[in-house]
């Protein structure tokens, strides 16, 4: 049924970096329904998470707004309930809302996880219709979750990310057939560790098979990432095969042409790049993300590509754009939408803000700093407190094996870029102070992450890094 604005479909995994997809020329990956997507799709080539870790970037995704703004700027902090929503605002305008899967936003302020497998309040749900949510799981295939007021907990049956695809068509086909458009966010776990899990049809296509390694990681780390790899791209398997159910739902619902489908992650993972493990940290592995937005209704089936580096709270007002919807003056992000329908053109001057306001878990478990940075189509600029830190060219090196700080013939890139970064912070009011100023202020510091020791302090396996 044709509504006088857009369906809008919202798939998000965790820990999926842009790198790890067939269509972006992964050998290693299966991703033959992603990849077919993102030949219909829009495809933002440079897409980025600014605040690479789970709670932050979630929290930008639903708000529009960058970390220090919302006030999650580390995991497990509590998102205000009544902060004006990606639900809410698009229910404003008559849409019918659901979301499905992994959340992340209650908070756990013991600051020990206490809140993770806890039932996130009614009104904590930032004002969905339908909600089928967990706070944060990762047994993936002894998954659980809650059902709007109904404290009661439901077990998914078997592999969550499958079931909770099954669970996103039915809301999909029953949504279709009323007259209003709808919303729907559908957040996957994997392939976000443990990395073992994913469903033995998918594991077994990986067991024994070479996998192909980025030439950022070290040496001695190749045969550990090797491992970890099998099983990460094993969940990627899986969780494409879940997409099929939901594009499959939308098709034999009549309503593809009027949907816009959105397939992205709320962050990367390095998995041993750079000799680096998960995420949080400023390199492409941790940042990157998959961004494919589909919309036959303006685009057709014809895929395109921009790379304008999209980041995660321009999501809600690219989303509010393309819907004809207005987009209020509090959200931070920028709307992208003239961009998707061909009323602009990249300058190339185009920057995502990279904020990662105090060290927690992995920064402070390899002894760096936090730290500021601008990741623009081409280039990575990114300082801490203590100066400039990391400067790469990532067309001429793109896996970012030469840190181009301090070098002479690149003075005047550096310093164009710093002022650039300045002048950005200055305009969000960031003064960049220390990140224990900002978790004391909020009431963090207890945070068991926040005082994570040092264990092995990161050295540049390329040798052209200082740690800052």
């Amino acid at each position: 049924m044709s509504t006088p604005h857009p369906n809008i479909v919202y798939i998000f995994a965790d820990e999926w970096r842009g790198q790890a997809t067939g269509y972006a020329g992964d050998p290693n990956c299966e991703t033959p329904v992603l990849d077919s997507f993102a030949a219909e799709s829009v495809s933002f080539t440079n897409a980025v998470s600014g605040c690479p870790v789970c709670c932050p970037a979630r929290a930008s995704i639903m708000t529009g707004l960058y970390p220090l703004s919302h006030g999650v700027f580390i995991n497990d902090v509590e998102l205000d309930p009544q902060i004006p929503s990606i639900a809410r605002l698009f229910a404003g305008h008559g849409y019918s809302t659901g979301y499905v899967g992994k959340w992340h936003l209650y908070g756990s302020p013991d600051g020990a996880y206490g809140r993770r497998k806890a039932y996130v309040p009614r009104d904590y749900q930032l004002g969905f219709d339908e909600w089928k949510g967990f706070e944060c799981t990762h047994d993936y295939n002894d998954s659980w979750y809650f059902h709007n007021d109904d404290p009661t907990p439901r077990r998914w049956d078997g592999y969550d990310a499958f079931a909770q695809s099954n669970e996103a068509a039915r809301f999909i086909r029953d949504r279709s057939r009323a007259g209003a458009p709808f919303l729907l966010m559908l957040s996957w776990g994997p392939p976000h560790f443990p990395l073992h899990t994913a469903p033995e049809e998918y594991r077994a296509r990986y067991e024994s098979r070479p996998i192909e390694l980025r030439p950022n990681v070290p040496e001695e780390l190749r045969e550990l990432a090797q491992t970890e790899l099998r099983g990460y791209y094993a969940h990627i398997a899986a969780i494409d095969d879940a997409l099929r159910t939901v594009l499959d739902a939308i098709d034999e619902s009549g309503v593809a042409d009027d949907t816009i489908v959105v397939v992205t992650s709320d962050h990367g993972d390095m998995r041993q790049s750079q000799g680096l493990r998960t995420k949080l940290f400023p390199w492409d592995e941790s940042i990157r993300v998959p961004f494919l937005l589909r919309w036959p209704a303006l685009q057709g089936r014809a895929g395109s590509e921009i790379s304008v580096p999209i980041d995660t709270p321009d999501h809600l007002p690219t989303l509010l754009g393309l819907a004809g919807l207005p987009v209020p003056d509090r959200i931070e992000g920028r709307d992208w939408s003239p961009l998707i329908r061909g009323e602009a053109t990249p300058t190339g001057d185009e920057a995502a803000l990279l904020i990662m306001a105090a060290e927690f878990h992995e920064l402070r478990l390899t002894g760096m700093e936090a730290y500021r940075g601008l990741r623009t189509a081409r280039h990575t600029y990114v300082r801490t407190r203590s100066g400039p830190w990391l400067l790469y060219d990532n067309q001429a090196d793109p896996y970012q094996m030469r840190n181009l700080v301090g070098d002479p013939r690149h003075a005047e890139l550096q310093a164009n870029l710093d002022t650039r970064l300045a002048a950005r912070l200055g305009a969000m009011g960031d003064r960049f102070e220390e990140g224990r100023t900002y978790l004391e202020r909020a009431g963090l510091s207890h945070y068991r992450e926040a005082n994570d020791p040092v264990r092995n302090a990161w050295v540049d396996p390329w040798g052209t890094t200082d740690r800052p």
